[in-house]
C-alpha cells in the first residue's frame, strides 16, 4: 500500500489512522478465526484464574500471544507493514521493536466502560497496531478516543477540561483491516453488549528498547492484568472505578492537580 500525503497528514493531526482492507487473504482470516477460537477456549479453561488477575471486575484482560503473534507479524510484513510505519511515522523498520499482545472483553454483562486514560507517557515513543480476531462493532465494545489528544503531555484535570465534552471517534473494524494509533492518545475501551467476547490483537511499535515491554513470544496464549493490579490495593481501586464512577473521577482529577 502506498501512504499519500492526506494519510500521512490524518496521523500526524489526528493521532491515528484506518486502513480497512488491509490484508485481503482468506488464510489470514481463516488465521484469524482459528486464533479467536484458541483465545476463547484458553479463557473458558482457565476463567477462575483470569477472574483473580486486574482488570478482570472492569471486565478487560491483557493476553499475552506468545508464538502467535508471529503469524499474523508474518501477514502484516507480506503487506509491507514496516514501510507504512516509517511513511506515517518517521521509524526505520531496523530502529523500533515490535511486541503482540492484545486484550480481551468479557461478553455482556460482564464489562463496563473504562476511565479514558494514555498507554503510557509521550517519550519514548510508541505506537500502537491494532486488528480485530471478529467484527467489532458499535456493540460489542469498540474503543473510543478524542482526536488530537496525543499533541500534548497533559494532566488528567486538563484532559477533562480541554477534551471531555468533545466529539469522540469509534473505532470499529473488519477483519482484515488494521488501526495504527499514538499510545498517548487518550482514549477508552467501551461496555460489550453482546453474548460473545471481544478480542483485540495489538502490536506495540516501541522507538526505542522499552523496559517497560516484556512480552514473552516463547509461551502459550495467556492473560494479565489491564490498567490495575490483582493486589489488594489495586482490587479496592478497581472496585472503587466500577461502582463508584464519580468517585474515582474525582479522585483522579485531584490526585492530578498536585
Amino acid at each position: 500500500m502506498i501512504i499519500s500525503e492526506d494519510n500521512k497528514n490524518q496521523f500526524e493531526n489526528l493521532g491515528y489512522i484506518k486502513i480497512s482492507n488491509f490484508i485481503d487473504d482468506k488464510n489470514y482470516k481463516s488465521l484469524c478465526s482459528q486464533l479467536n477460537a484458541e483465545i476463547n477456549k484458553k479463557f473458558d479453561d482457565n476463567k477462575r484464574d483470569v477472574m483473580q488477575m486486574g482488570g478482570s471486575l472492569i471486565g478487560n484482560v491483557n493476553i499475552r500471544l506468545g508464538n502467535k503473534g508471529q503469524l499474523i507479524w508474518d501477514y502484516l510484513k507480506k503487506n509491507n507493514i514496516e514501510d507504512v510505519i516509517y511513511s506515517l511515522t518517521g521509524i526505520e523498520k531496523d530502529k523500533f521493536e515490535s511486541f503482540a499482545g492484545g486484550n480481551l472483553l468479557f461478553p455482556y454483562p460482564k464489562s463496563y466502560n473504562q476511565i479514558f486514560h494514555t498507554d503510557g507517557k509521550k517519550e519514548p515513543r510508541k505506537i500502537i497496531l491494532s486488528l480485530c480476531l471478529n467484527e467489532v462493532n458499535n456493540n460489542n465494545g469498540p474503543t473510543e478516543l478524542y482526536e488530537k489528544s496525543h499533541k500534548d503531555e497533559i494532566p488528567y484535570w486538563k484532559f477533562v477540561f480541554k477534551y471531555f465534552f468533545k466529539k469522540k471517534y469509534q473505532l470499529q473494524l473488519s477483519v482484515g483491516d488494521i488501526f495504527i494509533r499514538e499510545a498517548f492518545i487518550w482514549h477508552r475501551g467501551t461496555r460489550n453488549k453482546s453474548k460473545d467476547t471481544r478480542i483485540l490483537v495489538n502490536f506495540i511499535i516501541s522507538e526505542n528498547k522499552n523496559k517497560d515491554l516484556n512480552y514473552d513470544t516463547s509461551h502459550e496464549i495467556s492473560f494479565f492484568d489491564n490498567m490495575f493490579s490483582s493486589d489488594l490495593r489495586g482490587k479496592v481501586k478497581e472496585f472503587i472505578d466500577v461502582k463508584l464512577r464519580p468517585v474515582y473521577f474525582f479522585y483522579k482529577f485531584f490526585r492530578s492537580l498536585f
